[in-house]
């Protein structure tokens, strides 16, 4: 997550504009009740949003996993709209924009005045994510799991929490996607690792460029993590993060050539998207 940010004046509640202090949930919907909710988080550069039908498409299919009603895409997209005017987003270089649908509403906030560091340091957790469970692969709001992963990995020092799954095979990280080099090659989890399908992961993926290495969609056994000489996080508002660290194993970080050039072609497919 972002080291800090600044939550905007106004949220959104079923089409409706309040005051972003205002109490907006009851407490025996089924979000506090039984952590029944999705959520979609998205990058807003200047009023524009960027992948917006990737992010409504996940949406839809977490909907469905839970049995929740969601607007259709046009109406969201009005929304969208509503609350950017509202909170002045076309100001903002950046800013983040979350879609939450409960079993009772649906909500919009927004926060500007993103702030996050060049690169991250993360370390591994002995959790492990079910890659067969029924949310594997769900952006839900029952993030009580990546919570306890994130304040371990803190207490270690570190920024973000690396998750195997059942397989001790390399799943995640606890907010982000993540990507490592080993031997010269570049790797990422497959889909089947458990992994939460990321809207940046699919982009970095897609990316066609001659500079650029490929990537190679793979089981990574976590024994492997010790010959890692580069890697990064993926995410809509990290975008590329290189991570510095790995169980404090130094890595090249920022100063990974790679890295550097995955950074640079998603910010230039941003901008030829928005």
């Amino acid at each position: 997550m972002p080291s800090s940010e600044t939550p905007a004046p106004f949220l959104l509640v079923n089409g409706e504009l309040v005051p972003s202090d205002t109490p907006v949930i009851a407490a025996n919907d089924g979000s506090i009740t039984f952590g029944q909710g999705i959520f979609e988080t998205l990058a807003v550069y200047k009023g524009e949003v960027f992948a917006l039908e990737p992010h409504l498409e996940r949406l839809k299919a977490g909907a469905e996993r839970l049995r929740l009603s969601i607007p259709c895409s046009e109406t969201i997209s009005e929304q969208i709209d509503k609350i950017s005017k509202a909170n002045q987003l076309k100001t903002a270089s950046l800013a983040r924009l979350r879609i939450t649908v409960t079993p009772s509403c649906v909500l919009l906030t927004s926060s500007t005045k993103i702030a996050h560091s060049e690169s991250a340091r993360a370390v591994t957790v002995p959790f492990a994510r079910n890659e067969k469970g029924a949310l594997s692969g769900f952006k839900t709001i029952n993030y009580g799991e990546n919570v306890a992963a994130v304040e371990l990995a803190k207490q270690a020092g570190a920024d973000e929490a690396i998750f195997r799954n059942t397989r001790d095979e390399l799943c995640e990280a606890s907010w982000s996607n993540i990507f490592v080099q080993i031997g010269g090659h570049w790797f990422t989890p497959p889909l089947n690792s458990g992994c939460l399908p990321g809207i940046t992961r699919t982009t970095i993926l897609a990316l066609k460029k001659k500079d650029l290495p490929s990537i190679s969609a793979s089981a990574i056994s976590m024994d492997d993590l010790i010959q890692v000489e580069s890697a990064f996080l993926t995410s809509s508002i990290r975008e590329v993060q290189p991570l510095s660290h790995i169980d404090g194993r130094s890595l090249l970080g920022v100063n990974c050539p790679d890295s550097q050039a995955f950074q640079a072609a998603y910010r230039e497919q941003i901008r030829a998207s928005i």
